[in-house]
């Protein structure tokens, strides 16, 4: 008797149309993540501008994002100010107690209380938080489920082809 063996046939039919779906999956995936983390970078800029103090209007207007870049296989965005004094107003340690204010040979007594200013206590709060120190990390931490559910509703419309 003459053991043949068993023979296997395998057809890879449609094996390169497949390749080209992946392919198109990955560019998809990409320019959905960049629209994602662009809508995400609005509202973290959104928040910090939110909650940065207000004296003059100059730290909140010069709170930008930046466009998202790949960086190898991450993409990144910032969100800060070109202002020399904003991260150490960002990193100021409360201050308890009233200061006064002065402003072009003006007094205006009892107008900082632990560290803010009456414009920075006039502010709307938003989502809740007021604004104060730290306002770019408490945006980020604010904002940190929509982060997550911008990504993966990215991932759902590269899945579902929505």
């Amino acid at each position: 008797m003459v053991n043949r063996g068993l023979n296997f046939n395998f057809d890879l039919d449609g094996l390169a149309d497949f390749e080209d779906k992946l392919k198109d999956m990955e560019k998809e995936f990409v320019r959905n993540v960049e629209t994602g983390m662009r809508e995400y970078s609005m509202l973290a800029e959104e928040g910090s501008r939110s909650l940065a103090p207000r004296d003059s209007g100059d730290l909140e207007s010069s709170i930008h994002a930046t466009l998202p870049v790949w960086v190898g296989d991450r993409i990144e965005s910032s969100v800060g100010s070109n202002l020399s004094y904003a991260l150490s107003v960002h990193e100021r340690p409360q201050v308890p107690g009233t200061r006064d204010k002065y402003d072009n040979g003006v007094k205006f007594e009892r107008y900082y209380l632990n560290g803010k200013g009456r414009r920075t206590f006039r502010k709307a709060n938003w989502r809740g938080l007021k604004a104060g120190r730290k306002f770019i990390e408490r945006a980020v931490v604010a904002t940190e489920e929509e982060y997550e559910q911008i990504m993966a509703e990215a991932l759902e419309k590269t899945l579902g082809g929505n």
